[in-house]
């Protein structure tokens, strides 16, 4: 189920970035909002035992237009505000949107939990009504010109080749990594990774000789860039992939909680997150950027803290809610420093790729470190089979912690990131 929605959300990544930044991205960004509203509709008939070959289809075809907003928006935030205070606000705010977004799904989903199917019919309703504000609020942008090729950049341009490779490599990685503990790591799981890997490499020497690049190659001489990349991989697949999925699981099924409470508990995540973006937006023309990004590696590591002691009869009021709280600074403070960097760091016609960049290592390090601890939790239980108990999670989140941990060494002795500045994009 998550393989399904990762795999189609990496895929579509990957190309609409590039596309974001070639076309008009008003029509992408009301296209996925037609799709999901579709795809949500479909949905609603696919919730039955018989049909589950089609409801994991859904989710795939629901996780391409969710890979579509996320690259479209960083294009149209990226080319709209040149680097400064107001670029600050705006990208801080967006990964605000995140955690207030998974608290009102988790209420939803708590709600509709003895009737699954109104979980799609209530989110049908919503991207109905979404589908004309999208036509009224969101610009048209027309394609930046490319100071390089010294025209007005358009659909030929896109790098047919890199998408090819690039979404087979994703595709394929994230499928094999997803598939591996299911399956007790069949051979063909690690067969699928290593042609991911090699498709990976592919796509570097791919992009060396590109007309015109997915990601435009000053990026990757920037110092600290690769550093930066690194410890956002650690901390982030730390938060979903180790963190994030067994924190409600040990709430479900080690504390036999009712989901509609499981909800309730997830709620502090919206406040958390506009906290965190609001601080975001206050600090990133103040401090150095490497200083709130590893603030954010440390919140990351704050969630084990807080389950680590935890028992059957832990209240959530004494550890749960505190480390809820601090994790979810997380997320929000590494994606606003990271974002800012690297769209400051590329041209104006490359902002949607920059961006779809860090959405595509959010993706593989959610699907590599859910593998990695699914793994973990399998061969620590003691309860049998796939069903995990409190020792296989605290297992976990050791995992977890120490990766959030790494994080923060890695960005503290590599990574520096000056203070944001008013100034024009690169060209």
């Amino acid at each position: 189920l998550i393989g399904s929605f990762l795999l189609a959300n990496g895929v579509s990544v990957v190309v609409s970035g590039s596309l974001a930044d070639l076309t008009q991205s008003r029509w992408l960004v009301i296209g996925a909002f037609v799709w999901l509203t579709i795809w949500n509709l479909i949905g609603v008939f696919s919730i039955k035992p018989s049909l589950i070959v089609l409801y994991f289809f859904v989710r795939a075809m629901q996780g391409l237009a969710v890979g579509v907003f996320k690259s479209t928006a960083m294009s149209m935030f990226g080319r709209i505000y040149r680097p400064g205070q107001r670029k600050n606000r705006v990208f801080a705010a967006m990964p605000a949107m995140i955690p207030m977004g998974f608290g009102i799904g988790a209420l939803q989903e708590g709600a509709f939990s003895a009737n699954l199917e109104w979980v799609f019919a209530s989110s049908t309703f919503i991207y109905l009504f979404r589908v004309p504000a999208t036509i009224w609020a969101v610009p048209c942008l027309r394609p930046s010109a490319s100071v390089a090729l010294g025209e007005a950049l358009s659909i030929k341009d896109f790098n047919f080749l890199g998408a090819a490779v690039s979404v087979s490599a994703c595709g394929v990685m994230i499928f094999g990594l997803t598939q591996g503990a299911p399956t007790n790591w069949m051979p063909y799981t690690y067969a699928l990774v290593i042609v991911g890997v090699l498709l990976f490499i592919a796509f570097y020497f791919v992009e060396r000789r590109a007309r015109r690049p997915f990601i435009d190659n000053r990026l990757w001489k920037t110092s600290g860039f690769l550093p930066l990349i690194v410890s956002y991989f650690l901390g982030y697949g730390a938060y979903v992939g180790a963190w994030m999925f067994y924190a409600v699981r040990f709430s479900l099924t080690i504390q036999n909680r009712p989901p509609i409470i499981v909800s309730c508990y997830l709620i502090p995540i919206s406040v958390a997150g506009a906290v965190a973006t609001w601080l975001a937006a206050r600090t990133l023309h103040v401090l150095p950027g490497h200083y709130i990004l590893i603030a954010s590696m440390i919140a990351f590591s704050l969630g084990p803290v807080f389950f680590f002691p935890q028992t059957v009869h832990t209240s959530y009021w004494a550890l749960s809610f505190p480390g809820i709280i601090l994790r979810t600074f997380g997320p929000d403070l590494s994606f606003a420093a990271a974002s800012i960097f690297i769209t400051s760091n590329v041209p104006k016609s490359f902002q949607g790729a920059a961006g779809s960049l860090l959405i595509t290592m959010q993706n593989l390090s959610s699907a590599i470190f859910t593998a990695v601890a699914d793994t973990v939790g399998e061969r620590v239980t003691n309860s049998g089979g796939y069903s995990l108990d409190l020792e296989s999670l605290r297992a976990i989140w050791w995992f977890s912690f120490g990766s959030a941990m790494l994080g923060a060494l890695i960005c503290a002795v590599f990574v520096r990131i000056l203070r944001s500045e008013e100034k024009e994009h690169m060209q």
